[in-house]
């Protein structure tokens, strides 16, 4: 008799949960994903920043389950659904392919919302991808080599302009390594002094890291403002250009030239969750994420799951788009899967919030931990750094990353500020 067939669309933190947690189960599993490994998403502004390489966040799929003998890996993008006849399309490397599930689970992720105007993206570029996180630091290092070497101080000005849009962890994050880099490279340039480099962190809302309790978004504001960080919130950007952002505050409009925008200001679910959503009928929110039955099931078809940031359960209370609830979501999917296969059913799922953490520099983060737990500053930071290392994939990543880490932070050094690829001249 063939075994239960549980294909699983996407390798991010909610399908790799999912594939690890049936292990041992009775069940073959095919993992689908457009990409050979698995990002750890929550340290590519290191990539982007310098402080990491890709192969200490990122590890391939293959490696992850070698020695899961019921997961079989397939390198191919999920191109259609027909959930009626329990089928998928793909397109692959050898052409178009259609395969067969008994359960599908779908973790399709998500992408930057730029708020109806794509155009901006050709401008401001976006850290949801290893490609994107290889693309800024390029870019972050090509600004400081230009401005060495142009005579006009105008233009120099506007090439040291940092500007991030979004004042989330991620946005955050961006503008403290930006601000340290700055710091740390001083003597490493002979014409230009970077410590004149201006870092500008934009947030529409009224202020930082709103997912914080105020107490301590007070605190990451005055944190990031020691480094050099100008934080303007309550600053709508209302474009964006090839020369800079044009922000609106309640004192009008202000064009700022800079040589660098990066965008972090919220995000729309994949277009796989679209696809998914037309093929199920059913009905998506105004982030265009799934609305899924209280068991993460699809309305009307209860052998396909959707977990991870492209869901919003029915009249459930709103999720963070975070690796720790597309990770609960994964697990929670395995179990349902080995519950129906037992003749039983899951309960529905319920979000464990473990707390919330950003690092917003060297010794500086704040923490907030249940029950009531709040933290800032270095302790904050190590917890920060415990914990990131705990989740990361392999053990070989986590002796590379806190040995990096470590010599980091003794010796102010960022060992792969190389600008590579096709952006490695002006």
């Amino acid at each position: 008799m063939a075994k239960h067939r549980v294909v699983i669309v996407g390798g991010g933190f909610g399908g790799l949960q999912t594939a690890l947690h049936l292990k041992g189960a009775d069940v073959d599993v095919t993992i689908v994903d457009r990409r050979n490994f698995h990002l750890f998403q929550p340290l590519a502004y290191q990539v982007a920043t310098g402080a990491l390489a890709t192969g200490e966040v990122a590890y391939p799929l293959r490696s992850i389950f070698r020695k899961q003998e019921n997961v079989r890996v397939m390198l191919a993008e999920a191109t259609g659904f027909d959930l009626d006849a329990k089928t998928i399309n793909l397109r692959t490397a050898a052409g178009d392919e259609t395969i067969g599930y008994d359960t599908l689970v779908v973790g399709g992720g998500s992408k930057y919302n730029y708020f109806g105007h794509p155009e901006w993206q050709e401008h401001a570029a976006e850290l949801k991808t290893l490609e994107g996180a290889l693309h800024i630091r390029a870019q972050i290092l090509r600004a400081f080599e230009e401005a060495e070497v142009v005579s006009d101080p105008v233009e120099r000005e506007r090439l040291l302009t940092f500007v991030i849009v979004g004042a989330g962890p991620t946005g955050a994050e961006m503008a403290g390594q930006i601000a340290e880099i700055a710091r740390d490279t001083r003597r490493e340039f002979r014409v230009i002094d970077t410590w004149k480099t201006r870092v500008l962190l934009v947030e529409a809302g009224p202020r930082v890291l709103a997912a914080f309790p105020e107490r301590l978004s007070k605190k990451a504001k005055k944190s990031l403002e020691s480094l050099g960080v100008e934080v303007a919130t309550d600053n709508m950007v209302n474009a964006i250009d090839a020369d800079g952002v044009t922000v609106k505050s309640d004192k009008g409009e202000e064009k700022i030239r800079a040589g660098t925008v990066i965008w972090a200001a919220g995000v729309l679910a994949s277009s796989v969750t679209t696809s998914l959503a037309k093929a199920a009928g059913a009905e998506q929110d105004r982030v265009d994420r799934l609305l899924v039955e209280p068991n993460l099931t699809v309305p009307g078809y209860p052998d396909v799951l959707a977990i991870g940031d492209m869901v919003q359960v029915k009249d459930g209370d709103p999720l963070p788009g975070v690796a720790p609830v597309a990770m609960q979501m994964g697990r929670y999917a395995a179990r349902s899967i080995k519950s129906k296969l037992r003749g039983g059913e899951a309960r529905p799922f319920k979000y464990k919030d473990k707390g919330n953490l950003a690092t917003l520099g060297r010794a500086r983060a704040i923490a907030e931990l249940p029950p009531g737990f709040r933290v800032s500053g270095f302790i904050a930071w190590v917890l920060w750094l415990g914990i990131h290392l705990w989740y990361l994939v392999g053990f070989e990543n986590r002796v590379l990353v806190f040995t990096r880490w470590g010599f980091s932070f003794l010796t102010h050094g960022r060992g792969t500020r190389l600008i590579t690829g096709e952006d490695h001249m002006p």
